[in-house]
């Protein structure tokens, strides 16, 4: 599974109601969590909106997906 999306899983939150919350577009997003993606190619755009819908900063964002990877990776 992608990252990105296991993390929006983890923390109850749906592609949907990011896109909703924020204005990024749903098709963004979609792209953002195809599992071809790996988390090195996720851009400040779909961080930010995850960050903005969890009321996070990027950075607590950007951390918890490397984490996660990490986890994932081994």
């Amino acid at each position: 599974m992608n990252a990105l999306q296991e993390y929006l899983d983890q923390n109850g939150i749906t592609r949907y109601q990011v896109a909703k919350q924020t204005g990024i577009s749903n098709t963004t997003l979609a792209n953002a969590v195809k599992e071809i993606k790996p988390l090195s190619g996720q851009t400040v755009k779909v961080t930010s909106a995850v960050a903005q819908a969890l009321s996070k900063t990027p950075g607590q964002v950007l951390d918890d997906l490397i984490e996660l990877d990490e986890d994932n990776s081994k």
